[in-house]
């Protein structure tokens, strides 16, 4: 249990993306997870509704064909595979009508030249632009250390670099006003840009680039979400090290301003030789480190991180039949579709949703996203069943507290169906077998470093993003304490089911130990054309 060369606090994907790495550059390392589990957001739960997969926190995992952890861990070789529906997106309406994104663009540009030719062929430039010709900069944007403005003003030049960072001039809504005139099609990409649970401030439109790039690219874990963290377990394992569970950390060891290890809540010392990582969120691991470490403006942050004002509530049910969408009707690829947006029908509406949520009401507005997974393979559900979840947001705080969560339950599961049975025809009598709902409480509860809901460890809103995720004064995952890091979703480029916090760690650690690599790092953004 002492002879680790690094150990990694926490065994979420982040830190086991860090670990698997460095396994497979030659060290031997410890994780350690306070819960009985592994996984932290990438969760599978087969007991609330036995038989049926639900996954609890991460579903679409976006970009996974341009991640490079699949080729650089070889991770199908250690059991990860993904699914990649040929229909991706789609917004179904009270009206019966919807819009539909397929990968294929010419299917997408037709879905939306329904409603609007101009905003068909706006679509067409974004993508020939976002998810084809910048698509290598957004990625190596993505996968290297955020840069402060300067230097990355002065690695992005020329025109189309220019109208790319343009986009931070904006909040969520005007960034896509800006792009679309349609009320359909703007509504589908305020709720799309949400998805990453950003919040709508000034500013917050920089990741507008980023997320259209993914419009085409969500994929299914096989088996379930937790299929990536066993995965990367087994590199970590090959590798000579271990993923331990029910091994909470109660503090970092720091002697003579080096990081040498950490204590564990049962009074056991798991020393470092190398490095400590922390893939848990930034705020505790000041704490656990010793604040007085940290210099004040990184102290102040800590305390002050914005969680987030809003959460997620999701209405997992089991079904004989997949849900019929009444907007089938109109566009037959609604039934095909993976990722599906309904509960508002006009920009106010999301506006609406998201005030109620800041005001820590229950939503008059419900709107969110979700998909059937058994739809698209089948292990799911039962043979002949099927595995369906809705995602509204919701905020943590509700109706006069968190624990109105657990006293209302069985009221708030009625009210999300009864809202999902406005747009889909099916959901009851016979072919409901089976419903729960997983709260925002629930979120915290499951993860703990999922403060007040934070799926994401920390609001999406400019002074927690770029290099301000943590903090200016920790750049590249380093900390002021010699061999401590972060890899977590609350650090830079975190927040999401990518690996990017975790690989750039990997990659800092790498440079400061001198290691040898087994992968090629993705180069520096740049951009002059």
């Amino acid at each position: 249990m002492t002879n680790f060369d690094g150990v990694v606090i926490g065994a979420g994907h982040n830190g086991l993306t860090l670990a698997a790495y460095l396994a497979r550059a030659g060290l031997r390392i410890a994780v350690l997870e306070r819960n009985q589990r592994i996984g932290g957001g990438c969760s599978t739960d087969s007991d609330r509704l036995p038989g049926f997969r639900l996954n609890l926190h991460a579903n679409f995992y976006m970009g996974m064909s341009h991640c490079p952890l699949i080729e650089d861990l070889e991770l199908y070789r250690y059991g990860f595979s993904y699914i990649e529906p040929p229909v991706q997106q789609a917004a179904a309406f009270r009206d019966g009508t919807c819009v539909v994104i397929h990968k294929d663009l010419d299917k997408t540009c037709a879905s939306l030249a329904r409603f609007s030719k101009q905003d068909a062929a706006t679509f067409r430039e974004l993508w020939n632009t976002f998810c084809v010709e910048m698509r290598p900069l957004l990625a190596s944007l993505l996968y290297n250390a955020p840069l402060p403005r300067e230097q990355l003003l002065d690695r992005l030049s020329g025109p189309k670099a220019k109208e790319l960072l343009s986009h931070a001039q904006h909040d969520l809504f005007s960034v896509v006003r800006k792009h679309f005139e349609d009320e359909r099609i703007r509504t589908l990409f305020t709720s799309y840009m949400h998805v990453i649970t950003t919040e709508n401030v000034a500013g917050a439109g920089i990741v507008f680039p980023a997320i259209f790039a993914n419009i085409a690219s969500f994929t299914l874990p096989v088996g379930g979400a937790v299929s990536l963290v066993n995965a990367l377990t087994r590199v970590v394992e090959a590798g000579g090290g271990a993923v331990i569970t029910g091994a909470e950390v109660k503090e970092i060891e720091v002697a003579s301003g080096r990081a040498t290890g950490v204590k564990l809540a049962d009074g056991r010392f798991i020393a470092a030789a190398k490095f400590v990582a922390s893939a848990i969120d930034f705020p505790a691991t000041v704490d656990m480190a010793g604040a007085e470490l940290f210099p004040e403006p990184v102290r102040e942050k800590a305390k002050a991180w914005h969680w987030g004002n809003h959460s997620l509530v999701t209405l997992h049910l089991a079904l004989k039949n997949a849900p019929v969408y009444r907007a089938s009707a109109f566009d037959p690829d609604m039934a095909r579709a993976y990722n599906v947006f309904f509960g508002m029908d006009n920009i106010d509406e999301v506006a609406s949703c998201f005030d109620d949520c800041a005001a820590r009401k229950f939503p008059k507005v419900l709107m969110g996203n979700g998909a059937c997974n058994s739809q698209f393979d089948p292990t799911y559900a039962p043979p002949g069943q099927h595995s369906a979840f809705w995602w509204p947001f919701a905020p943590y705080s509700v109706d006069g507290g968190p624990q109105q969560w657990e006293a209302n339950r069985k009221d708030y599961s009625q009210r999300i169906l009864d809202y999902w049975r406005i747009y889909a025809a099916n959901l009851e009598g016979d072919n409901l077998l089976g419903t729960y709902l997983f709260t925002p409480l629930d979120v915290e509860r499951l993860n703990s470093n999922m403060r007040q809901g934070a799926v994401r460890m920390g609001a999406y809103v400019p002074h927690q993003l770029g290099i301000n995720r943590p903090h200016p004064l920790l750049p590249g995952s380093r900390t002021p304490v010699e061999g401590l890091y972060l890899c977590g979703s609350s650090s830079g480029n975190g927040g999401g089911v990518n690996g990017a916090p975790g690989y750039i760690a990997a990659n800092a650690i790498c440079d400061d130990l001198a290691l040898q690599r087994r992968w090629t790092p993705l180069p520096p953004p740049e951009w002059k054309y």
